[in-house]
């Protein structure tokens, strides 16, 4: 709650704070306010908090946990903002309000245990981010990705509210904990029950854009402004798997042979398709959105191993692994592909010899996310595997066939930045601005921190 509420006021002063002429204070503010809401989560709820909405949150571990991954990323995307929003004038306070509205959404879907609540969070999340993937107004790519986005999440709502409904009317509550008490005596009437549960699995499907609900995705990335495509890819999927873990944990566990073939096919079509499309890519961003629908198939391999031991705790070393290769590789590609106005692989070609500083740090951010070991990226692998190999083996070899396809992509990205010349600008210096080195030095650190000791980012649980 103390995290919340640090949000919400940092998201008010610096929207009006962006009335001034001084926009450069709102970047330090911004970042000022995540980091004191990080250390909010890390110092708990004080005593008490947690009965002011006793039927609404509870701020516990699993809960804090997230909303330090969360908070975490998006503090180090601001980061980068003064550098990815340099261009913006009158509507910087507006774009830094957004992003820290939308964490209060997040933050909420980490700790509803009501679904009335889990419908608000994603409400809260989703509405500023249709706003920020078109407020590049002048871009046609940027109105088409804002319009996509509001019309594919306007249906999940739709039908994610419908499997809320038939969910209420088969247990006469919204309560998860008496979702699961009604589900466990076996007095919810079985057919509006499971309708109602594949349709959340749709709902919720859509905002982590798993397959065949992932269509949107790759339109959607490439057309927002690059930061905001980073939001999408680290908070927004951070925010969408910890809440679709806590539901299903939490109140339909008693019914998982209800979703839990339905989970696994959504999650070996994800990986395959992903992977496969991604092998033609040619743009950085699109690459990154079908790497991201990827990894939402690997991610679902922890809600199936709901009730296995440390499933919670892969999710959530999984979920930070991959935040911090995403930024930091978004972080390099904002300086190399912008000023050439390039978003494709070409941009990075001679990347090393121009800038071998974001030339490492881009190899790095893609090795990890290829899960080659010992990166941070192949212990979130190796834990989620571990955790769904019990139950699903054969999901599993899905997977680790699915990562070595991978390999071919991420390495695309590598061979541009090392081995393939620059023809154009041979000579040409890559200059990153002191807030972007810093920001991608810190999130490679936490990269190899995480790498050397895995076991750090459980101090939560």
């Amino acid at each position: 709650m103390t995290a919340l509420l640090i949000l919400f006021f940092t998201a008010l002063i610096v929207l009006f704070a962006g009335l001034s002429k001084k926009r450069s204070a709102l970047q330090p503010i911004a970042l000022v306010g995540s980091l004191l809401a990080l250390g909010g989560v890390f110092a708990g709820p004080p005593p008490g908090w947690n009965d002011m909405y006793p039927n609404m949150f509870v701020f516990d571990n699993f809960a804090l946990a997230f909303s330090a991954v969360a908070i975490l990323s998006a503090a180090l995307i601001f980061g980068l903002s003064g550098w990815g929003f340099r261009n913006l004038n009158a509507t910087l306070g507006d774009n830094y309000g957004l992003i820290l509205f939308s964490l209060c959404g997040a933050l909420c879907m980490f700790s509803f245990t009501n679904l009335v609540m889990l419908f608000l969070g994603i409400e809260i999340l989703s509405i500023p981010l249709y706003v920020l993937a078109g407020s590049r107004r002048d871009d046609l790519r940027s109105n088409e990705a804002a319009l996509k986005y509001f019309l594919m999440g306007a249906f999940a709502t739709g039908i994610l509210l419908f499997g809320i409904a038939l969910v209420y009317g088969s247990t006469g509550s919204f309560d998860l904990a008496t979702i699961n008490r009604v589900l466990s005596a076996g007095s919810a009437s079985p057919m509006l029950l499971n309708v109602g549960i594949l349709m959340i699995v749709i709902g919720l499907s859509f905002k982590v854009s798993a397959v065949p609900f992932h269509f949107w995705a790759p339109d959607v990335y490439t057309g927002s402004p690059n930061l905001i495509t980073a939001f999408m890819a680290t908070v927004v999927k951070t925010a969408g798997f910890a809440a679709f873990f806590r539901l299903f944990s939490v109140a339909f566990a008693p019914a998982i042979a209800v979703w839990s073939l339905p989970v696994a096919v959504v999650a070996g079509l994800t990986m395959t398709l992903a992977n496969t499309t991604a092998l033609f890519q040619t743009d950085f961003k699109r690459m990154m959105a079908y790497s991201s629908i990827s990894h939402a198939g690997y991610l679902l391999l922890a809600i199936l191993a709901i009730g296995e031991p440390g499933a919670d705790r892969a999710l959530l070393f999984y979920l930070l692994s991959y935040a911090l290769a995403t930024i930091c590789a978004f972080g390099a590609f904002i300086v190399v592909s912008e000023p050439k106005n390039d978003g494709s692989f070409a941009a990075f070609n001679g990347l090393a010899k121009n800038n071998s500083f974001l030339a490492a740090v881009l190899a790095i951010s893609m090795l990890s996310l290829a899960g080659i070991p010992p990166l941070a990226g192949f212990f979130g692998k190796y834990f989620i595997f571990s955790a769904a190999f019990a139950k699903y083996p054969w999901l599993v070899v899905v997977a680790v066939i699915n990562s070595a396809i991978s390999i071919y992509y991420y390495f695309k990205v590598i061979i541009a930045a090392y081995f393939t010349k620059n023809e154009s600008s041979d000579e040409e210096v890559v200059h990153a601005p002191g807030s972007i080195r810093l920001t991608v030095a810190l999130g490679l650190l936490l990269t190899i921190v995480l790498a050397v000791m895995p076991y750090l980012a459980f101090a939560f649980f």
